[in-house]
């Protein structure tokens, strides 16, 4: 007599084996009975756990222990996570690019209408809820030249004598940087279905000129744009904003307005006493003068890359809190408008002004210390008194070993 057929052993996958079944039915091309039989259970039930995908993923998420099986089906952020995710849903369809940061923002904005207050809005959480609803970042349809280190040493070799006679606090370096002050995020969240069609790129632009010491002091930004008094700035008085403003056609500095600019500044440090060192790159807007309190050396051609301080690192972290500051706006601004171009046009020139001066204000102290010192790589520049100190003291160990 044939044995009649043994059943099969149920099998009850814990919750973080069923999350690991569901990245593989994504991943790889195994069918619905060969993903069973990989984790001992029936086709349908496979099946099944890939059908409740997005319930299994929050569940992982919301729940620590990934090896207990049975979860509650419920939770104290699913609101917000559903708000999220209809506010995601309606900023797309208008076509405005939604970045992670923005999301990020938002949740924690819905979070605190709700009254949650241990809701954190992670990166984790961003995955998570990204896997959930099958959204990836797409592309909405650094500069660097070759640079010749022989020339980098050079420059540094001769730093010690152009620093003599000046201490760390009066010793500065000033760039300019370009910000695109009405530009939403080229890289947009978005679902596999969703056509990542935005509208026309703003290319309006400032112009920001921003000179700091090594010792972390910050001067007013000087910024170039394209009006001398914009239709923003009317009843404003001009004195009272937190920038130096001046303007071109084309919002791009120019050698008038930086010999402007570089006279005040002279001006202000004969008031304060001082006398500086000033390093910039050797642009064409950047005229070779002589001042009486400043005094101006230039970087050779292209190694600005790696001797430019303001290079480093500080204009990249200004230009992410600008960004911040520019994305708290436009999620404003977002339920009420209707495409992405009236979100951009949505935010004016002295906004721009007020978050470059704010950005620039909180870019921190440390910061800007540290990339004086990346420069020197602790030579040097990191104290322009020390290399004079270290051969007196090489000299003196010298002679007494004599």
């Amino acid at each position: 007599m044939s044995q009649p057929p043994s059943k099969r052993r149920r099998t009850e996958l814990s919750l973080a084996d069923k999350v690991k079944l569901i990245k593989d039915a994504e991943s790889t091309r195994l069918t619905r009975q060969q993903l069973g039989q990989k984790y001992g259970i029936g086709k349908t039930t496979a099946t099944d756990i890939i059908r409740k995908k997005a319930e299994y993923l929050r569940q992982y998420e919301e729940n620590a222990n990934g090896s207990r099986q049975r979860f509650k089906t419920t939770s104290k952020f699913e609101e917000i996570n559903d708000l999220t995710w209809t506010w995601f849903q309606q900023a797309r369809a208008k076509n405005i690019p939604i970045s992670g940061p923005m999301l990020q923002e938002k949740a924690l904005s819905f979070a605190a209408s709700l009254g949650v207050e241990d809701f954190k809005a992670s990166n984790g959480w961003l995955e998570s809820w990204k896997s959930r609803h099958a959204v990836k970042a797409f592309k909405v349809s650094g500069e660097s030249a070759d640079v010749d280190l022989s020339v980098v040493e050079d420059f540094k070799n001769r730093v010690e004598e152009m620093c003599a006679g000046y201490s760390p606090e009066n010793i500065f370096n000033a760039d300019e940087t370009g910000v695109f002050y009405r530009a939403l995020p080229d890289r947009t969240l978005a679902t596999k279905a969703d056509e990542c069609k935005g509208g026309k790129v703003s290319k309006e632009r400032l112009t920001v000129l921003f000179t700091c010491s090594m010792t972390g002091e910050k001067l007013k930004p000087f910024v170039v744009g394209k009006s001398a008094k914009p239709r923003c700035f009317k009843n404003v008085d001009m004195n009272t904003i937190p920038v130096y403003w001046n303007a071109n056609k084309k919002a791009w500095m120019t050698s008038d307005l930086f010999n402007l600019y570089i006279r005040e500044l002279n001006t202000q440090m004969r008031r304060q006493r001082r006398k500086i060192l000033l390093f910039l790159d050797n642009a064409t807007c950047h005229p070779h003068i002589n001042l009486s309190n400043v005094t101006l050396k230039f970087f050779p051609a292209n190694t600005t890359s790696v001797l430019q301080p303001l290079d480093q690192g500080a204009i990249r972290a200004f230009k992410a809190r600008y960004r911040k500051r520019l994305l708290r706006s436009v999620l404003a601004k977002i339920d009420d408008a209707s495409n992405a171009s009236e979100v951009a046009k949505s935010v004016n020139v002295l906004d721009a002004v007020y978050w470059i001066s704010g950005a620039w204000r909180e870019t921190k102290k440390k910061r800007l210390e540290s990339v004086f010192a990346k420069v020197a790589s602790g030579s040097i520049l990191m104290n322009p008194m020390s290399a004079k100190k270290q051969k007196m003291k090489a000299n003196s160990e010298h002679s007494s070993r004599k």
